[in-house]
């Protein structure tokens, strides 16, 4: 049995096709862009939210410092004129 296939390749349809396929590659790269571009974002929000944290909590810490070491002079003094 002889069996014979027979294409018609109209280059318009080949154009076509490729075109698609570009279109859907260039969509697939944005697609994946736009994707860790926001994944960055959060990222860098949240260390620049970690970074804001830690710095009032060493601001916090060095406040208190301070004032410990005013308390601890002013009962010191105290002790001092009235000992």
């Amino acid at each position: 049995m002889n069996t014979k296939i027979r294409f018609n390749i109209n280059s318009q349809a080949v154009a076509k096709t490729a075109s698609l396929i570009s279109n859907g590659v260039l969509l697939t790269a944005n697609a994946y862009l736009i994707g860790s571009g926001f994944s960055s974002s959060y990222r860098e929000r949240r260390n620049q939210s970690r970074n804001q944290n830690l710095q009032l909590t060493a601001e916090i810490a060095s406040a208190i410092a301070s004032l410990t070491k005013v308390v601890t002079d002013t009962l010191n003094k105290h002790n001092n004129e009235t000992g």
